[in-house]
């Protein structure tokens, strides 16, 4: 629950896939979520161009799939995919002491 060991812990990770990137560079793919939110269908296309799987209308509409997910994002998968979120933590600014500056 430390902020300044979560902003570390996040660093660790870009250090490692920055890592893993340079070994398996074609075999990782990484995709903003800013332009996933803005350009949904093009995105997910292209993801799914990628994977090299079959197209199918129903990607667009994750919300729809009623399988179980049996993580803490449960809840969110269930909502249509949509703008904003990545700057929600933004109001909570003035509390964090600028511990998350450096990212």
């Amino acid at each position: 629950y430390n902020l300044k060991d979560l902003a570390n812990y996040y660093k660790l990770y870009k250090d490692l896939m920055k890592f893993w990137k340079k070994k398996f560079s074609q075999q990782i793919y990484t995709i903003n979520y800013e332009k996933l939110t803005q350009c949904q269908e093009k995105e997910t296309k292209s993801l799914i161009k990628y994977l090299e799987l079959e197209w199918q209308d129903s990607c667009l509409y994750p919300e729809n799939n009623h399988r179980y997910v049996g993580t803490a994002s449960n809840l969110q998968v269930r909502q249509k995919v949509y703008q904003g979120s990545s700057t929600e933590w933004k109001k909570y600014e003035s509390f964090l002491d600028g511990v998350f500056s450096d990212l």
